[in-house]
């Protein structure tokens, strides 16, 4: 699809906000490395506590299907819970924490309610963040991954250019500040103690459309159509992400 305006400006306003990320560490509590005895999870909706602008809503939806396919690969039970139950739990958590004590409460007081409702040996609670990384002609490091801007609609042949230098302009790409997608995912324990913290990297949210180039020497950069990012993408910054809390597959 094509960039509506909105987006367009949604995109430009987060390269402007957030400029470059950095890689960030997962982080493990001693004694959790492969999630042992930890059985039944609950997973939250996407993006539950960590706002996503409107026009990602719909990207959460492959993320969610690629998270429990990950869950049940590693034999857990996944229960899923919907969006409005969990920003409702979390509200009233919020509420329960600033009542009782300090607002770092919350977890603790959203794990009690769930506990009232659910049997569970682990709370999950996955987001998709829309961020701006630091590109060179293409290519960016970012959450454990290494990623290069895709190329579509590449013409076989252009009067005046070789095929080799069709497919220079095909790998090459961009350099600055681009929007980027990433799996974070936060595990809190039954108690609602944070167990573990990871992100992966996704992909790239725009791709080189290079459909005009025969007629005009145009490139444009568009919104791909399959966001968050390919399957491929998708799985393994899901993997990136749960690690050390989950293996990754062995290759």
């Amino acid at each position: 699809m094509r960039a509506s305006p909105p987006l367009q400006r949604t995109l430009l306003g987060l390269g402007m906000l957030l400029g470059c990320a950095s890689d960030p560490v997962n982080t493990l509590a001693p004694g959790y490395q492969g999630a042992p005895g930890l059985e039944r999870f609950i997973v939250c909706a996407p993006n539950t506590v960590i706002a996503l602008p409107a026009e990602f809503q719909s990207a959460t939806g492959p993320l969610r299907e690629q998270i429990d396919a990950y869950l049940r690969f590693h034999d857990r039970k996944a229960q899923w819970l919907d969006l409005l139950e969990c920003k409702q739990q979390w509200t009233q958590a919020i509420s329960a924490a600033k009542e009782h004590g300090p607002i770092e409460r919350t977890p603790a007081f959203f794990a009690e309610q769930l506990d009232a409702r659910y049997d569970f040996d682990a709370i999950v609670m996955p987001s998709l963040l829309v961020h701006a990384v630091r590109a060179s002609k293409g290519y960016a490091w970012w959450d454990g991954v290494q990623r290069h801007m895709r190329s579509v609609n590449v013409p076989d042949e252009v009067s005046g250019f070789s095929r080799q230098q069709l497919n220079w302009l095909a790998d090459s790409g961009p350099s600055g500040d681009i929007v980027v997608t990433s799996f974070h995912v936060i595990v809190f324990s039954r108690g609602g103690e944070r167990i573990f913290e990871g992100r992966g990297g996704i992909d790239f949210v725009s791709e080189l459309d290079l459909s005009s180039f025969r007629h005009n020497r145009a490139i444009e950069m568009r919104v791909r159509d399959d966001l968050p990012g390919d399957v491929d993408a998708l799985r393994e910054a899901i993997a990136v992400g749960f690690t050390p809390f989950l293996k990754p597959p062995e290759e």
